[in-house]
């Protein structure tokens, strides 16, 4: 098959700067179907990247003008996204695909179009549903996003993926009929995994999140400094960037926890998994997500995690399976969360195994072979 996956974002460059789950999961279906298929990825522009590059067998191209990254879209923005839907039409077109695969509510609308004018089965890949959710963090862009997905909800697609559960059924009540959506979860690359290196000398907390308002990081930031008066050794890691850095930063002054907590950002993908690999626990204090995949990724490592109770995190770790669940915004039943793992290492082992173990349920080579048998289906 010919099969062209359509992105806003991709990963930057081959040192494969991940800014988020929606990249991971095209990238490395991706990669996995390019072994015995054509594979085609259209995304935007990036400064410094090639218009047309080759990454382990996956065809790039970036189209239409430079779009950075941001969480939240913004007015000025707009035209810039307008342009790449155009650019991402066309360079679609022209490739004549078999089947076109859109991963986020723009993309839909470009590989619908590419659908239709090629007249071949179009997928809409769903991390989760977001209708009702847009205006919350920009008025008018936000406006414009809502519409856009209620537009690709009225067209539909021939086939929709969806992430979890929670957002099949997000897309059925949504007036997506249930025969059309396959559940398929995102997952974990084993092999990046399978070396170790030496752990940090302190005990180390460790988080990878955008650092955005809903992510509640500032309440991992205030529990550890509970947990710091008690266990005066431990270290806190925060990799990402958003617009809470300032305020993260502040917060960690005002407490007078500034030497022991680091901020990262902009990690190649090797020194984000030795990150990974070196701290003791894994956290993510969300109220918000569509599925975490960094907390599966850190299971693989062996990482005892804690997460927020909400009910994807429920769902993905099948109920606290390797890590603990803490009540979200519930920053004292969190520190609690974190002195059980510094001071109970027979806990802590015994997790550290379960969590190797649920991060074998999640492996990106049966997600891709799913992923193709969807595929196969609609294309005959």
């Amino acid at each position: 098959m010919k099969i062209l996956l359509v992105t806003e974002f991709f990963p930057q460059g081959r040192d494969l700067k991940f800014s988020g789950g929606v990249e991971a999961r095209t990238y490395f279906v991706a990669k996995y179907l390019a072994k015995i298929h054509q594979v085609h990825v259209i995304a935007s522009r990036q400064k410094g990247l090639k218009r047309l590059d080759v990454i382990n067998g996956i065809k790039i191209h970036r189209v239409g003008p430079v779009l950075n990254y941001s969480e939240t879209a913004s007015l000025p923005e707009i035209p810039n996204k307008i342009m790449f839907i155009l650019s991402a039409i066309k360079t679609g077109v022209l490739l004549k695909p078999d089947i076109v695969d859109g991963v986020n509510f723009i993309a839909h609308l470009i590989a619908k179009q590419i659908s239709l004018k090629n007249k071949i089965p179009v997928v809409f890949w769903y991390p989760d549903v977001f209708i009702g959710q847009w205006t919350k963090n920009s008025k008018v862009a936000g406006i414009f996003g809502s519409l856009l997905e209620r537009f690709n909800f009225s067209r539909s697609a021939d086939h929709f993926i969806a992430i979890s559960k929670s957002t099949l059924n997000k897309l059925v009540k949504n007036n997506v009929p249930k025969k059309k959506i396959s559940q398929i979860y995102c997952g974990v690359d084993q092999n990046e995994f399978i070396s170790t290196v030496a752990k940090n000398r302190h005990f180390t907390i460790i988080c990878i999140s955008r650092l955005v308002s809903y992510k509640r990081v500032d309440h991992l930031v205030k529990a550890f400094s509970l947990v710091s008066k008690k266990s005066r050794g431990i270290r806190l890691i925060l990799i990402g960037s958003g617009p809470e850095e300032n305020k993260l930063k502040q917060l960690c002054h005002n407490l007078k926890i500034s030497n022991k907590v680091n901020f990262l950002k902009n990690l190649k993908r090797g020194e984000l998994i030795k990150q990974i690999k070196a701290a003791q626990v894994f956290c993510l204090p969300s109220s918000v997500e569509g599925f975490g995949i960094a907390t599966i990724e850190a299971a693989a490592a062996g990482l005892p995690y804690i997460v927020s109770d909400i009910e994807i995190f429920k769902e993905v770790t099948k109920n606290g399976q390797g890590g603990l669940l803490f009540k979200l915004d519930d920053i004292e039943d969190l520190s609690k969360k974190l002195e059980k793992f510094i001071s109970d290492k027979n806990f802590y082992k015994q997790k550290s195994d379960e969590a190797r173990k649920l991060s074998l349920f999640y492996d990106w080579s049966k997600i891709a072979d799913q992923t193709e048998a969807v595929y196969k289906n609609l294309v005959k």
